[in-house]
């Protein structure tokens, strides 16, 4: 059995592409993890992929699934939360640092 774009029901392949965009997004949010020197530069990217993080999980919310996709809905809702973790965090520290 070939595995391609069109044999994928249509909800999974909204799953797919969702999971993708969240696991990339989760990898920006790692990268914005610099020195402590580093923290006041890194503030307006992290607010920026927060925002864009949000309005995935938003989409994700509304965008069909099924019961076949149901391991692909939830790594994205893993990997969307960890990333806006990344970023709090980051956010956090840099009001700490750069008042």
């Amino acid at each position: 059995m070939r595995f391609t774009i069109e044999s994928m029901r249509n909800s999974q392949f909204v799953s797919f592409l969702l999971l993708g965009a969240a696991v990339v997004l989760f990898f920006f949010s790692l990268t914005l993890l610099p020195p402590v020197e580093l923290y006041c530069r890194f503030q307006r990217p992290a607010v920026a992929l927060c925002l864009v993080q949000l309005a995935l999980l938003t989409i994700r919310r509304w965008a069909p699934s099924s019961a076949n996709d149901k391991v692909l809905v939830t790594a994205t809702y893993v990997f969307i939360p960890l990333g806006i973790l990344f970023n709090a965090v980051l956010l956090f520290i840099a009001h700490g640092k750069c008042g």
